[in-house]
Formats: C-alpha cells, structure tokens, sequence
C-alpha cells in the first residue's frame, strides 16, 4: 500500500513528527496563564514601551506576548520535526542531544554526519567556530566522510552545496549545504523538501481530526513563499 505523506518514511514516523510540532501549539479556548508568563520574566520596560506606541490595552499586549512567547517553542520544534524526520529515513540516525559525534545527524555507515539548523543566521560566531570544530574533528576521525553545516532556510533563498570556507582554508570533506540540498542527501531525492512541505495539510488534519483547507488564491501565495525561500518550484 502507497504511503499517504510521503516515500521516504512511513505514515506513522511521519505523523509522530508531525505530532511533535503540534503539540507545542497552545489550545487557542484557554485563558492565558498570567503565572506562567511571569515565570517566563516579562520585561516591563518593553510593556510600557508597546502600550504607549502601540496604542494597545494589557490584556491584549499580554496575549500577544503569550502568543510570542508560544511561538518561540513552536519555532524551536519546527527545527526539530527536520531532525527528526531525517533521522527516520532508511539508512540514518537522529542522534539527539549527549551522542559522542556531537552532530545531530550521521548515515548509519559514517560515511555522513550533519549538524542542522532551521535558518542560517541561527548560530553566532562561537557557535559557527563550535560547528566547524566539531566537522573537523570526524572529518579526522572518519577522513573518507562528508561532514555537513546544514541548514534549511538559506541567506539569498537559494539551496545549494559547497565546500565550507572557514577562516579562509578549506577541507574538501567539510561543507555547507542547504535549502532542499539537504534533505536530497539524506532522502536521495532531490524533491523530498517540497513533497514533505505539501504532506503537511494532509497530515496535520489527520492528526487532529479536522478539514482546513485552503484556497487557490492561498495555495499560490504559501507556494510563492515557498519558491523565495528554497529557490525552487513546490510540486
């Protein structure tokens, strides 16, 4: 029987991340919790700042910092779900946080590892040093690997390939890749990224059991969005 979401893993990896993301979304019915937002060290300044500029209430600034602060752990999951979906495909392994390769992803014969981030402005210059170390590091250990810096939201919305310029020297098994690039190394299919991101109504209305659809107007906007982001047509 053909997969209902995508062809490179099954309909229940595929729900589990799905499910993973999902759950960090707040059920929209409840109260905001004044508690846990203050647990969370609201700065007062910026509320006052916003108030007066914004020409908004408190209760409404409150929501919209609730809603903020939501989309922040909803953020960080995204960049997971890519993790955890790649680590699912035949052959790899999502290697979670604590693993002795200290990367997140490695092809199950180490002839590839991956550390993967969502955007490429996600890490500073330390952690940019950090990343290239720790490449560096199996590049020596495995010296017939490919090492990867990845990440999926690229600078100019492009996806690509190329060996990683650091410090102005070059290792030709330490690259960068990006955009689609990434999940074609992992899945072998240079399409996945935008069959995975057409997948998602589908599956998200299966896990929760409803019927969001959009419209043709909408569809050509999220596709056009999709297109400046990875610089390439969704399906």
């Amino acid at each position: 029987m053909a997969n209902l979401y995508v062809d490179f893993v099954s309909d229940e990896d595929f729900l589990e991340c799905i499910k993973w993301v999902c759950s960090a979304y707040p059920d929209v019915s409840e109260e905001v919790d004044i508690e846990d937002l203050k647990r969370n060290a609201i700065d007062p300044f910026k509320l006052v700042f916003d108030l007066v500029n914004g020409k908004t209430t408190v209760d409404l600034w409150v929501k919209s910092e609730s809603m903020r602060q939501d989309d922040k752990t909803i953020n960080n999951k995204i960049g997971e779900f890519h993790q955890k979906l790649l680590g699912k495909v035949k052959g790899w392994e999502d290697l979670k946080t604590g693993s002795k390769y200290a990367v997140d992803l490695r092809r199950t014969d180490n002839s590839i590892f991956i550390e993967l981030k969502n955007k490429w402005n996600t890490m500073n210059s330390g952690g940019i040093k950090e990343c290239h170390q720790r490449l560096k590091v199996l590049s020596k250990s495995f010296p017939k690997a490919r090492c990867y810096w990845a990440y999926l939201i690229g600078k100019d919305g492009t996806s690509g390939e190329e060996v990683w310029l650091y410090n102005n020297k070059t290792n030709k098994n330490i690259k960068q890749v990006w955009g689609g690039k990434v999940y074609e190394i992992v899945t072998g299919d240079p399409e996945s990224l935008s069959k995975t991101w057409r997948a998602l109504p589908k599956a998200i209305n299966h896990l929760k059991n409803s019927d969001f659809e959009l419209n043709d107007a909408e569809q050509q906007k999220l596709s056009a969005f999709f297109e400046a982001s990875f610089g390439e047509k969704s399906l």
